[in-house]
């Protein structure tokens, strides 16, 4: 790479950076200042418009970014984004790696509860069950909830290609030329999730200490880089980012669908100290 190529290189990692960045601060701002909320029911209605939500405000940064960098810093070369499709074995290391890695972070937030460590607080006001069990089943009525199930599914999925496109496609391709194997892949982790913690520092600042809020922030951070190993290995491995937007797919899914079945009431997400509350977040229009 001559100092031209580098020096490219260098200002399209800046630019990309600063244009997530900008896009992820100026959501959390707006999604802080304006209250906005999203209705405990009726369920098909909550689980389109909390995966509307999440993908209109986390995901868009990373791919807008990546084509401006592509268009006007560092022009489409050798480096190669992988869209491709993977073998299906990859696909179940994600998915097995992904569940693993969320088991793990609850377990480890399980502990430090009980070692009095971190408080974990949630609720689950079990509002889905009882929605569920009390409406008389019907045909319009389970094709709504099918078509909600199958909307939240085709959101998060373009909400992970979209992301994957700009972290795993562009970014850290670009970080492993600039600063090594081992030194790109990690430092790729941590700072995508750090375009992640102004969404949680925001929805924990005002219910939590300053320093609370922050320590939140950088256990999602620490969380990232574990998670950025795992994507990064599977992007590198396969050759594609199929493999990645299924195991961030995953995530998304097992960390938030649950509770928004159960009604989770926003208000808990910001007193959740669990290493997963940026994702628990996700599904929390308060928290992203």
């Amino acid at each position: 790479m001559n100092r031209v190529e580098h020096g490219r290189v260098n200002t399209g990692i800046a630019l990309f950076i600063g244009l997530t960045f900008l896009g992820s601060w100026c959501m959390a701002a707006v999604l802080r200042l304006s209250g906005a909320t999203v209705a405990p029911e009726p369920l098909g209605t909550r689980l389109f418009t909390t995966s509307l939500l999440y993908a209109l405000t986390m995901g868009w940064q990373p791919i807008v970014a990546t084509w401006f960098v592509r268009r006007w810093v560092d022009p489409p070369d050798q480096l190669d984004l992988g869209l491709r499709s993977a073998g299906r074995g990859f696909g179940l290391v994600g998915v097995a790696g992904t569940i693993a890695v969320a088991v793990a972070a609850t377990g480890v937030a399980a502990l430090l509860t009980r070692w009095g460590v971190a408080v974990v607080s949630t609720t689950m006001n079990g509002t889905a069950e009882l929605e569920l069990s009390s409406v008389t089943p019907s045909g319009s009525g389970a094709l709504a909830l099918l078509a909600a199930f199958g909307a939240t599914v085709l959101l998060v999925w373009l909400q992970c290609f979209a992301e994957e496109v700009g972290w795993r496609g562009y970014f850290l391709p670009r970080l492993m030329e600039r600063f090594g194997p081992w030194g790109g892949l990690f430092l790729h982790g941590a700072v995508w999730g750090l375009w992640y913690a102004p969404l949680l520092f925001l929805a924990a600042y005002g219910q939590a200490a300053p320093l609370g809020a922050v320590g939140r922030s950088l256990a999602f951070v620490v969380t990232c880089v574990l998670l950025g190993m795992l994507f990064g290995w599977l992007r590198l491995a396969s050759k594609s980012l199929v493999p990645v937007m299924v195991a961030n797919m995953t995530l998304t899914l097992a960390a938030g669908l649950p509770y928004v079945l159960h009604g989770w009431m926003p208000a808990s997400a910001r007193q959740c100290s669990s290493p997963l509350a940026g994702w628990c977040c996700s599904w929390c229009s308060q928290g992203c």
